[in-house]
């Protein structure tokens, strides 16, 4: 399984994921129908003198939202909850399943959410992440 597809796979488990939205990669629908993982550059590896690597995968997680009265408070709460979720997740040792040779060693949100698009009545909120691993 690719890093990203273990992303996906791992996300999709949060429970305060509205259960008729589907989690994709690198796709949105035009309207609130969807999450999405995008790709995100940077990728950093380090190695150290005995040959182990340690990754740093980026990514951002996101969807299209719909804005009206407080719905932009609503969904900012919403990725505020999401990163607390991916902290508790590390500090329990609850981290995505990588392929053989890989191990996860935490899953964090590096920023708050941002509206990085908008139309009338929606955002395309994002938050950015990182998984780190060893291999």
């Amino acid at each position: 399984m690719s890093d990203i597809s273990a992303i996906r796979t791992y996300l999709a488990t949060y429970q305060k994921l509205e259960s008729n939205r589907p989690v994709w990669v690198e796709m949105l629908s035009p309207n609130p129908l969807s999450y999405t993982v995008f790709l995100v550059p940077g990728k950093q590896v380090t190695e150290d003198i005995t040959g182990g690597k340690i990754v740093e995968y980026p990514f951002a997680f996101g969807a299209i939202e719909t804005l009206a009265d407080d719905s932009g408070l609503d969904a900012a709460e919403f990725y505020e909850e999401f990163a607390d979720w991916l902290d508790t997740q590390t500090a329990a040792g609850d981290l995505p399943t990588l392929d053989t040779g890989k191990t996860a060693l935490s899953i964090e949100a590096l920023d708050t959410a941002t509206i990085i698009e908008r139309a009338e009545n929606t955002g395309v909120f994002q938050i950015l992440c990182k998984l780190t691993y060893e291999e």
